[in-house]
């Protein structure tokens, strides 16, 4: 009785075991032959959208309303039909652009949330588009949180000053005036070649003889 026990355990634990193999290998073979195939397919996809794109046809790069579903996806559909893939995550990148560009803040922000930057240059202006959103929102705070996020992911020469910048101005709005020339001097002194150094000074004299 104990030996037709453990050897009825045993083929439990082998059926477990291939079990698994297989699953594994389904992935592998997923991952491979159909996730690749729809790679190349949501990237043709996500060319195509980007034309639209750069020549400003908005309302055609995104294809929210499926008007083109036949002939072809938009950012929205491809975010739709490849969630998983690589382009179908850049797709979410563009549609958020393109809802901001549009008016639709709150679509614009949703999307972003979902976009995976790997890039820290990318991830910056993840978070400076949502804080551009919030702007627009009037929801000035949590807007400032944002910039900030964006300015201090990493530092370089491009999204630093200008993340800085717009949480400068944004303080200097919301009359946080230590604050906003706390940014515009780190701005001055660690990023003189700033598009803006020009309007840098100018608020920073202003906020001097404010305070």
């Amino acid at each position: 009785m104990n030996n037709n026990y453990f050897f009825k355990k045993k083929k439990i634990i082998l059926f477990f075991i291939i079990t698994i193999f297989i699953i594994i290998g389904i992935y592998f073979f997923y991952k491979k032959i159909f996730l690749s195939s729809s790679e190349e397919k949501a990237l043709k996809e996500l060319i195509y959208a980007q034309k639209y794109l750069s020549q400003g046809v908005i309302d055609k790069a995104i294809n929210n309303k499926k008007k083109y579903k036949n002939t072809y996806l938009g950012f929205s559909g491809i975010i739709t039909k490849y969630p998983y893939t690589k382009a179908g995550n850049i797709a979410k990148f563009y549609a958020s652009i393109c809802y901001y560009k549009l008016g639709n803040y709150k679509e614009s922000i949703k999307i972003m949330n979902t976009f995976y930057a790997k890039d820290e240059i990318l991830s910056s202006i993840k978070y400076g588009i949502i804080g551009d959103s919030l702007t627009q929102m009037n929801n000035k705070k949590e807007a400032l949180k944002n910039y900030l996020k964006a300015a201090n992911i990493k530092e370089n020469e491009i999204t630093t000053p200008l993340y800085y910048y717009k949480a400068a101005l944004l303080a200097f709005y919301l009359k946080k005036y230590q604050d906003s020339k706390f940014f515009f001097k780190k701005i001055k002194k660690k990023y003189p070649l700033f598009l803006y150094k020009d309007n840098v000074d100018k608020y920073l004299m202003f906020i001097e003889n404010k305070l």
